[in-house]
């Protein structure tokens, strides 16, 4: 990988600024401030830095000769989460604040690759736009806002990257078709009559309703779903009552969880079970009623797969069989407007070490990521961007 060697310190000085100064979705303010400065002060063939959104930007360069217009993004947004690695010498300067999924190298890795597109412009054709997208973290997104304002509806390729903690450094995994999961949120409430504990009788317990809930929740996974389509149903949240008074039975109760899914059956049949599950609830206790708030999230990333095999094929040239295809990612990823507008590929890149102390799952606060995996996702992108014309082709 000796075409990016040049860039890695840099890369990786980058990152480290980032990842102590992290913000939350749509509050990037000086992240993409700092992003901008640094490009602007180095790039010398940078046609213009765009920002479509408060917090995102776009960094474009034309070549001024025929050929594709291809974009590489990269998410910008931590966490609300308190790091807990005493150990790195860049945790975290902002209390309750934390690049806990690894977008900071994400960013680091396409200002890297932008370095690389203004050494070698006269290689390329077309247009190069790399892009900082806010917001990934909170739905509905920052590459919604992004993608609704028209600027990506005449892109020929699409690429995108993640860092993966759960594989190990130098593995690829590059899926075809589903690379992600559907990802919504419910909250349901649930309205009952309050009584003395002492007096069960009187009351309509929302408790002991949410808790048969929550297991009859369980069923749309194991019983009204064909076993072949996966789907994850999980209640994260459940709250009545007050610890101050154990001797009451409360008058309503709230949960709430996510779903996730791979087709859009499955998709609307979680929805729908949800609802019957609800009027059965109420038809079983007259009185009591129920409110369900079904928040349609991210939709799946779709990794278009004539370009997705060109992906593949550059990867195995360099890595062989470090090559993978695993099934798709149940967790959520915004990329999937970006794939909706244009054909797109996201692929996941190992950066789990356990010798290094990096094997806590994303989302935690003691996450962390092997930063001998910056080199073969700045690789990839530049291999990406170098067979534009096939990629665009498909």
């Amino acid at each position: 990988m000796t075409d990016t060697l040049t860039y890695l310190d840099q890369l990786v000085a980058w990152r480290r600024h980032l990842h102590q100064h992290p913000e939350l979705s749509f509050e990037e303010e000086q992240t993409v401030a700092y992003i901008e400065s640094e490009l602007a002060g180095r790039l010398r063939n940078v046609t213009r830095l765009e920002r479509l959104t408060p917090t995102s930007l776009v960094v474009v360069f034309e070549t001024g000769r025929p050929g594709p217009k291809l974009g590489l993004r990269a998410d910008i947004d931590g966490l609300a989460i308190q790091e807990d690695r005493p150990d790195l010498p860049f945790a975290s300067r902002v209390p309750n604040r934390m690049h806990g999924c690894g977008h900071d190298a994400h960013a680091a890795v396409v200002m890297a690759a932008c370095l690389w597109v203004d050494d070698h412009l006269a290689e390329l054709t077309g247009q190069v736009h790399a892009i900082f997208q806010h917001a990934e973290e909170t739905p509905p997104g920052g590459a919604r806002e992004m993608v609704a304002t028209g600027y990506f509806s005449d892109f020929d390729f699409i690429f995108g990257f993640h860092f993966w903690a759960q594989m190990p450094t130098g593995q690829i995994d590059i899926k075809d078709g589903a690379a992600s999961s559907n990802s919504d949120l419910f909250e349901i409430t649930i309205n009952g009559r309050g009584a003395h504990a002492s007096t069960p009788e009187a009351a309509l317990d929302p408790v002991v309703a949410a808790g048969q809930l929550i297991g009859q929740l369980q069923t749309i996974v194991s019983r009204r779903k064909p076993g072949r389509a996966p789907a994850v149903v999980s209640t994260t949240w459940l709250e009545s009552g007050s610890q101050v008074a154990l001797n009451v039975i409360p008058f309503s109760a709230r949960l709430g969880g996510s779903v996730r899914t791979t087709d859009p059956e499955t998709r609307e049949l979680v929805q729908r079970s949800m609802t019957e599950l609800l009027a059965g609830l109420e038809a079983a206790n007259p009185g009591m009623t129920t409110e369900l708030d079904y928040l349609v999230g991210y939709d799946m990333v779709w990794n278009d797969p004539a370009r997705t095999a060109i992906v593949r094929e550059l990867a195995q040239t360099r890595w062989g069989d470090q090559v993978v295809a695993l099934p798709p990612m149940l967790g959520g990823e915004d990329f999937a407007a970006f794939s909706q507008v244009a054909p797109a590929c996201y692929v996941f890149i190992g950066a789990g070490s356990e010798a290094k102390g990096f094997t806590s799952s994303h989302h935690t606060p003691t996450f962390g990521i092997d930063e001998d995996a910056f080199g073969l996702a700045l690789a990839l992108a530049i291999d990406v961007l170098r067979n534009g014309p096939r990629l665009a082709a498909g």
